[in-house]
């Protein structure tokens, strides 16, 4: 079962790479686009930070960087989706895609950043409690912080492949990930791996990053419903099977 999964995240990350190759154009197109468009208003921030140094001015940016990151991050999701199901795309439907998603993504991403916040304070409020017990449970939060990671693999794939709602989103996603461990512990690693040597070699994060890990992310999702009996697209049953499964 374990050389299986194993089998199956290397399988997972040679076509990932490989999409990454052959479209090489695109990847770089939409990962440009993504960090434009995504981090569009904490660069222009930054970019008159001589002019603009009201704190105000600052928190709303970050604020509406974590609005359009979102539909960025879905918009370059749906155009691997769409290169992964053999249908033509052009660079222009990142727009399309970015507005298709916009509320869902916002909302997903505002949910995660919710998430993070709460596990965040849970584990600082047990690391630094003087009760020795409630100490010792600050390792359940790291688990469900790791869990997330996990689970975050999942979360553009499932929604723009089967074009379904946040909390169904997010519940698909726990679901696929706690029923694949290896195969989504050895996708994160890779996803790791790029994000970080995207931020070392620093034009990657805006030439190559997203591109690529949306291909990876989106190759693992179809490798991996692939083994329930009922296909991708039908989101009234793939709940039941993961949900059966597990």
């Amino acid at each position: 079962m374990a050389g299986q999964s194993i089998s199956k995240s290397w399988l997972v990350i040679r076509r990932g790479i490989r999409y990454s190759y052959d479209y090489l154009g695109m990847v770089i197109a939409a990962s440009a686009l993504w960090f434009v468009t995504g981090f569009f208003p904490i660069l222009v921030v930054t970019s008159f930070s001589k002019y603009i140094q009201n704190s105000a001015v600052i928190g709303a940016a970050i604020f509406l960087t974590l609005v359009t990151i979102g539909p960025a991050t879905a918009a370059v999701h749906g155009i691997a989706a769409k290169i992964l199901q053999n249908e033509d795309v052009r660079v222009r439907e990142f727009f399309a895609f970015f507005r298709k998603f916009f509320w869902r993504s916002v909302a997903l991403v505002l949910l995660n950043v919710l998430i993070l916040l709460i596990l965040g304070s849970d584990m600082i409020f047990t690391l630094n409690s003087p009760n020795k017990f409630i100490q010792m449970l600050s390792g359940i939060w790291i688990y469900f912080f790791i869990f997330w990671v996990l689970m975050s693999n999942y979360i553009f794939p499932f929604l723009v492949n089967q074009n379904i709602g946040v909390l169904l989103t997010m519940k698909r996603s726990a679901l696929l990930a706690l029923d694949n461990l290896v195969v989504t512990i050895i996708l994160s690693v890779a996803v790791l791996i790029v994000a970080v040597l995207s931020v070392i070699l620093a034009a990657p994060v805006l030439l190559l990053m997203l591109g690529i890990i949306a291909f990876l992310q989106n190759v693992g999702y179809h490798e991996l419903m692939q083994k329930y009996d009922d296909a991708p697209s039908q989101e009234t049953t793939v709940e039941t099977t993961i949900e059966g499964e597990v």
